[in-house]
């Protein structure tokens, strides 16, 4: 007995270490991951001088060296800050919806991976609705603070988008900020009339939890949807895979203005 008992209290040691070895070794990849993104990031903003989110005076004037940035990644096609908040990113555009999940902007392996734009729709944002995709990454980075439209006070205080582009530099505002579905009608790029892209645009407008005052929008606008997962149902925020997680955060806004 006293053999026996020796013999499981070995194997639960040998069980305990592997497992402690195993979660060591998962947070040590978590946060070199996570210091490899912020250290990216840092220096490509370095590089082009981007300003900082709350710089509204020099945002409105900023103009990004498109042709540095393709040195390192030929598929960048913007830059998009989000006034008065830390998304401050390149966007790139793949020949698929896939790569970029878990590439960075200098296309290394990271769960993190960039924020692009859909493959399907014009890379100079001349589509009726340009959809511009960021992980909702758990340490705050990324789309993460995408979810805060959600919230009245972050809705108003929030308002604009700089979209930077090789073509032209833009203005946003957001105008419907709500949660739906992957498989929502709200997930739509291409319309084959004015008629259906203007009742695009009252259902999304509808489907908003806050209402941007004194807005209008017509079928010659051009709108940048940005997306990102939404964990409200209670779904693990650490699985990135977006086949497991159903809902999304549907941040919509109008080209307002050309800088």
């Amino acid at each position: 007995m006293k053999n026996t008992k020796k013999i499981v209290l070995n194997i639960m040691l040998v069980v305990c270490v592997i497992v402690f070895v195993y979660s060591g070794f998962h947070l040590f990849n978590i946060y070199k991951n996570n210091y490899d993104e912020k250290t990216e990031i840092d220096g490509i903003k370095e590089v082009i001088g981007v300003p900082k989110a709350d710089d509204t005076k020099n945002l409105t004037k900023f103009s990004v060296d498109f042709e540095a940035l393709r040195q390192t990644n030929p598929d960048i096609v913007a830059w998009v800050v989000v006034e008065n908040t830390s998304i401050s990113y390149p966007v790139v555009q793949g020949s698929d919806n896939d790569y970029y999940l878990d590439h960075t902007f200098e296309k290394k392996e990271n769960y993190a991976g960039s924020i692009f734009l859909d493959y399907r729709v014009n890379s100079d944002f001349t589509s009726k609705n340009s959809f511009v995709y960021g992980h909702n990454v758990l340490h705050g980075t990324m789309f993460a603070e995408l979810e805060n439209y959600t919230e009245k006070s972050y809705f108003d205080e929030h308002p604009y988008i700089y979209l930077y582009t090789p073509d032209g530099n833009y203005k946003l505002e957001v105008f419907s900020a709500y949660i739906d579905l992957a498989s929502s009608d709200s997930y739509q790029m291409n319309f084959n009339s004015d008629a259906e892209y203007l009742s695009y645009l009252d259902y999304i407008i509808e489907k908003s939890v806050h209402q941007r005052e004194g807005m209008t929008i017509n079928a010659q606008d051009n709108i940048v949807t940005l997306y990102t997962c939404s964990y409200e149902s209670g779904q693990n925020p650490d699985n990135t895979d977006a086949e497991y997680i159903n809902d999304r955060y549907f941040i919509h806004a109008k080209i307002i203005e050309d800088l």
